[in-house]
């Protein structure tokens, strides 16, 4: 019994690395958006990407630059589409028609702090 739980959580620490590692991928591609619209001076809605914890997701929200920054100065926040969440490894702290602001939990948190920290990020 003591092998099977341990495998069970070894199995969930796992899946909270991969998504947390997905989730900055896709925060490294919408940093990239967001620093071409401060350096051009770009105002209006921008398309970012979901940083949902699905390695495959393509899907896209619509932000103001602006916005984009004040989620993403959160080192544990991410933007993303309606039904992308993952409850088991994030909770959601903003909810907008267009988007979600998720916030990671437990282990995919420890993974972000430890192995992700920027120096941008307020938390």
């Amino acid at each position: 019994m003591v092998f099977r739980s341990r495998s069970r959580h070894n199995a969930f620490v796992d899946f909270a690395d991969a998504a947390a590692h997905n989730e900055e991928v896709f925060r490294s591609i919408n940093e990239r958006i967001e620093e071409g619209a401060k350096k051009h001076g770009v105002e209006q809605l921008l398309p970012f990407h979901c940083e949902c914890a699905t390695e495959a997701c393509l899907e896209t929200i619509e932000l103001p630059p602006a916005e984009y920054d004040r989620i993403a100065s959160h080192r544990t926040r991410f933007v993303v589409v309606p039904g992308h969440e993952e409850s088991s490894v994030e909770t959601v702290v903003e909810s907008h028609s267009a988007y979600l602001v998720v916030e990671k939990t437990g282990e995919a948190r420890a993974e972000i702090e430890r192995e992700h920290p920027r120096p941008r990020h307020q938390r």
